[in-house]
């Protein structure tokens, strides 16, 4: 692992550490600025009367995060290309963000359920272990943290190279499905008695 490798990483499990602390903060700006409704459409190709699903917005969001990747952006300027408009990876990522948090998106609970796919998962824990040299959890973490979204904004090596990383790799967008049981249910899940009397009914019999 590189010197880059390592301060970066170091950076990251402050970050994580950071966020066991003090907890989850709720109402946390990811936002850089304010941006309109009109202008964060328009930067991920859509029309102003188009209401997207959650995952035409992802695949939206994907494909213009790998337009700021540093290697398209110069091989954009090798070519001489006209329609060479590109975006901040940070300007992406403010868009995407207040289009999926607002009322701005179709609503599908079940597409929302199952938005990552086993493969898209897989794919992305190859990139942190190969790429990052962490499991992908951390990096998950990492996203929504704010000490560490503040300084993924910065100029330093470490964070230009963490943005070129997501850039090619889903942004800041979910990554990893949902554990699956009652953990992965939430926090608001409601366990119905029937599950927890039959769970019981099962230990008593194991014990006799």
């Amino acid at each position: 692992m590189t010197l880059l490798h390592r301060c970066s990483t170091s950076m990251v499990m402050r970050s994580v550490a950071w966020t066991g602390l003090n907890g989850r903060c709720s109402g946390i700006q990811h936002q850089r600025y304010n941006i309109s409704t009109q202008a964060a459409k328009s930067m991920l190709g859509f029309s102003e009367d188009t209401r997207p699903s959650i995952r035409e917005l992802r695949n939206a969001y994907f494909a213009a995060a790998k337009c700021c990747h540093p290697d398209v952006v110069n091989q954009q300027q090798l070519d001489g290309a006209e329609d060479n408009t590109s975006f901040d990876f940070r300007d992406i990522t403010t868009a995407y963000e207040h289009l999926l948090n607002g009322d701005h998106i179709e609503h599908n609970p079940e597409e929302a359920d199952n938005i990552v796919t086993r493969n898209e998962e897989e794919e992305y824990r190859d990139a942190c272990k190969t790429l990052l040299g962490l499991p992908a959890e951390i990096v998950e973490e990492s996203k929504q943290n704010p000490m560490f979204r503040k300084w993924l904004t910065g100029n330093t090596d470490g964070a230009l190279y963490w943005r070129s990383f997501f850039a090619a790799n889903g942004g800041l967008a979910q990554k990893l499905r949902p554990p699956a049981g009652y953990l992965g249910r939430g926090k608001d899940a409601v366990v119905r008695k029937s599950d927890t009397r039959r769970k019981r009914g099962r230990r008593t019999t194991t014990s006799k």
